[in-house]
């Protein structure tokens, strides 16, 4: 399968509703390596060499509210954190594949404590841990939240990637904070030892990604 970064697929966008519509647009679409239309550029300048050394994987990324799609590849690693980077420059962060943090669409998720989370997905265990987001508001303030998550261990599921049909451990997290709750599905590859597939929470603004692993692109 050969692969093909930019929009994929999308419906039009109402976001009449916020004190900066204009801002807000070019946000999601930087998300998903829509160019920005206002300058009429290309590709963000630290994406070219990324894609022109295809060095895989990607990650296919979708807002599912919005039904829209775009690609990212890995950029950076320091220690278990990658960052992986859109066409545009917005970067999604990773901690062994569990959501750490957003650049670059707005009220976004700034940074987050999911080391006990990863742990126990990856080795497959159903345990409770506590995780804690920090989101930066629409007020350019740092908002931290705390989680309690029950991970569930749900047994094997046979997913299939552009590799083919891949056997994986699917793994639930359920989390709980103040006035938050949501769930995150993950799929770990029997053979890869990794996260190959996930849906996860990326706060308010965005809502559910799924994301899933793409090895020939």
């Amino acid at each position: 399968m050969k692969w093909h970064f930019g929009i994929l697929s999308a419906l039009a966008l109402s976001l009449a509703a916020c004190s900066d519509a204009q801002l807000q647009e070019r946000a999601l679409g930087v998300l998903l390596d829509e160019p920005s239309t206002s300058t009429g550029a290309g590709p963000f300048p630290r994406f070219k060499p990324l894609l022109a050394a295809k060095r895989g994987p990607a990650l296919d990324v979708s807002i599912e509210k919005l039904e829209l799609r775009g690609g990212f590849l890995r950029e950076s690693k320091n220690g278990t954190i990658e960052s992986w980077l859109g066409t545009d420059g917005v970067a999604l962060i990773f901690d062994r594949g569990v959501l750490h943090g957003t650049r670059g669409v707005g009220a976004g998720m700034l940074a987050s404590n999911v080391a006990a989370s990863a742990n126990a997905i990856l080795t497959g265990r159903s345990q409770q841990v506590q995780r804690v987001h920090t989101f930066l508001t629409g007020n350019d303030i740092a908002e931290p939240r705390t989680y309690t998550c029950t991970i569930e261990n749900q047994g094997t599921e046979t997913i299939t990637l552009d590799i083919g049909a891949t056997a994986t451990r699917r793994m639930v997290e359920r989390c709980s904070g103040a006035d938050q709750s949501f769930t995150n599905t993950y799929w770990v590859s029997n053979a890869r030892g990794g996260i190959v597939k996930s849906r996860q929470w990326s706060g308010e603004f965005l809502g559910m990604l799924s994301i899933q692993t793409v090895y020939n692109f």
